[in-house]
């Protein structure tokens, strides 16, 4: 049996989407597919030291450990879309630029770890000290949106596909200060080698979802209107090479 684990940080209303997805991939492939779907960043590194997994979809920051240190193999990403963050501000904030934040500020952020090494990078041209800076953790980022709202913190760090789920009411009390750019990250699907015989035919299935009705309006319900992608080897050690870039 194939066992395909999504890391967590998909938008809340997304978890039962990826069962209709996991189901999608059964019936079409005939094959029996196990989806683990760990509550924690902490959980998955548990799952993966007790016993790896087949498959897992996770965040390009992730990728080049399980593609250069445990042997995983490039399957697919969501076809034209980046992983982007926001670095918001409440809406009736003096703030209206990243040069703005001087002297002791507050940061709100969640537990998605790739989001917040973006976010700090995008916050350098304020040039605040680690004494300046004071980190509020928050379990999600719409708990990094309210915190900000309620001026419990300067500025958040919130994923860009997040905070535009927000509702108007939401937004209307954020103010966006800077967008990232990056374009060429994005999450990716993975395999083990052990596993290619069952992994690989599954490659066609899902780069064909977006062209099957009801593969379709699972791909756009998790947020990838364009369905998946074929994610060659070059194409994953690229990705792998601007996350280390971004990283030095």
């Amino acid at each position: 049996m194939l066992s395909l684990m999504v890391v967590p940080d998909y938008l809340p209303d997304q978890f039962s989407t990826w069962y209709l997805l996991n189901n999608y991939l059964q019936k079409k492939s005939d094959q029996n597919i196990s989806l683990l779907m760990p509550p924690s960043f902490d959980e998955v590194t548990s799952q993966q030291e007790k016993e790896k997994v087949s498959m897992l979809f996770v965040n390009p920051f992730s990728a080049g450990t399980y593609v250069r240190e445990q042997g995983y193999l490039p399957l697919v990403k969501p076809k034209n879309k980046s992983d982007e963050i926001v670095i918001v501000t409440a809406a009736d904030s003096d703030i209206n630029a990243i040069e703005d934040l001087k002297g002791s500020v507050e940061l709100a952020l969640s537990n998605n770890e790739d989001a917040n090494f973006i976010g700090l990078r995008l916050l350098e041209p304020a040039n605040l000290s680690d004494d300046e800076l004071t980190v509020k953790r928050k379990d999600n980022f719409l708990m990094v949106a309210s915190s900000v709202i309620r001026h419990q913190a300067q500025v958040g760090i919130v994923q860009a596909d997040v905070y535009e789920s927000f509702n108007s009411v939401t937004k209307n009390q954020l103010k966006v200060l800077l967008k990232s750019r990056i374009n060429e990250v994005s999450h990716v699907m993975l395999y083990h080698p052990d596993v290619a015989a069952k992994a690989e035919p599954l490659q066609e299935i899902l780069c064909k979802m977006a062209d099957d009705p009801d593969g379709a309006n699972i791909v756009k319900a998790l947020g990838f209107p364009e369905g998946f992608a074929e994610l060659s080897k070059e194409d994953m050690e690229f990705m792998i090479d601007v996350v280390d870039t971004m990283r030095m």
